[in-house]
């Protein structure tokens, strides 16, 4: 241990050498592209009339298609890169992916395959049960005491959140004072409104309340912008700087962590894909592994894994439409040491409104994620035994 990170240390210290580091495996966790609104009572929260859409609701759009193509050919070229492709068509042995069961997942795993690798015959495998267990977000811990610790913690998270100017801007919005919600429920103010907590097994922890009603609505704001509606369309035009997208982002970003971002519940609820990405890496043979999922998955695994903060550029979203998370395994030729280096990679606002196509020369976004428990250099660089170590904590039975 010792010897390792005196090599460390002086790899560091020297700098990287491209050439002495080889690319030996790569997993790949992703959020389907771009959907339609998942809520289908928006119309209760406004008297104003949404857009509509050519798709069913939570299927993947054509626009969504076309960026998560746009992924799949980058990271075909990305790969054959760093030589972890050496033909046009992987093989079996070689690439494998696994997507949720969902329209929307197996459509952008499809997306991704078939512009990335044209003309292969690369197999999409997935479950054929509704709800796939391994991707499915939902507590498993059957025991009284996880209850009360989950709804304990949500509760403390809930109440740390400070989002009043956000309710209120968003209240303006939708005019929400004269939505049919409002006039038959009387419920008509988001600072005052109850939010209730919810940790039931066998379901998705969640809350009800003005903070989920927030979350659904700005939901559609952000895939209406992301599909290209015009301007004048997209939340009434009535977000009109990143300022005010920020603001009522927050309250997005607040529901997501009350529901996914406690330690006790992040753990329970991606303790089978944790444990699945496990046995991937360390057993399976494959250079390279795609599993197509949703943001819940990447929330939870992020947290179980306790990566530090981040800040996605040029992006309002936390686990944006199609953004992926990178895990590779580096070998250090001269010194035999395998390292670990963890990419956010994902595409700008920007580049999915405008439907960018992406290369070498105009990639997507790269933001470097760092591990609490995994010492990382100013390369982005931990020991893969450490993140071993990590996985294994986590997923012992």
């Amino acid at each position: 241990m010792y010897i390792k990170l005196f090599l460390i240390s002086v790899l560091v210290l020297k700098g990287h050498c491209e050439k002495s580091f080889k690319l030996q495996q790569v997993l790949i966790l992703s959020r389907h592209n771009v959907r339609t609104p998942l809520s289908k009572n928006l119309a209760d929260f406004t008297p104003k009339t949404w857009p509509i859409w050519k798709e069913k609701s939570g299927y993947l759009t054509a626009k969504g298609a076309l960026l998560e193509g746009y992924m799949g050919e980058y990271f075909a070229l990305w790969l054959k890169k760093h030589d972890l492709l050496e033909n046009d068509c992987p093989s079996d042995d070689n690439f494998f992916v696994y997507a949720n069961t969902a329209q929307r997942t197996i459509a952008s795993a499809k997306a991704f395959v078939t512009k990335g690798f044209p003309g292969c015959n690369v197999t999409i495998h997935h479950t054929s049960d509704s709800h796939d267990p391994i991707f499915n977000p939902v507590i498993h811990n059957t025991t009284a005491i996880f209850k009360l610790e989950a709804i304990e913690q949500m509760r403390v998270l809930l109440k740390s959140l400070h989002l009043n100017s956000s309710y209120e801007d968003l209240e303006q919005i939708l005019n929400y004072k004269q939505s049919e919600y409002c006039l038959t429920k009387q419920k008509c103010d988001f600072v005052t409104d109850v939010n209730k907590i919810f940790v039931d097994v066998g379901f998705k922890p969640n809350v009800e309340g003005p903070l989920k009603i927030s979350k659904s609505v700005i939901d559609s704001f952000i895939m209406e912008n992301y599909e290209g509606f015009p301007s004048k369309e997209v939340a009434w035009g009535l977000l009109k700087n990143n300022d005010q997208w920020n603001c009522v982002l927050d309250l997005s970003k607040g529901y997501h962590s009350v529901i996914f971002n406690t330690t006790l519940i992040a753990r329970d609820l991606a303790r089978p894909l944790l444990h699945y990405m496990r046995d991937i890496l360390l057993n399976k043979q494959y250079k390279i592994t795609l599993l197509m999922g949703h943001d819940a998955n990447i929330y939870t695994v992020l947290k179980s894994l306790d990566f530090k903060p981040y800040s996605l550029k040029n992006q309002h979203e936390m686990t944006p439409a199609g953004g992926k998370l990178v895990f590779q395994k580096w070998l250090e030729e001269r010194s035999g040491i395998f390292f670990l280096k963890v990419d956010y990679v994902y595409q700008c606002t920007n580049q999915m409104r405008e439907g960018k196509k992406l290369s070498l020369d105009c990639p997507p976004e790269f933001m470097s994620m760092q591990l609490e428990g995994c010492k990382t250099d100013e390369k982005g660089f931990c020991l893969w035994d450490d993140f071993v170590g990590i996985l294994n904590s986590l997923v012992e039975d």
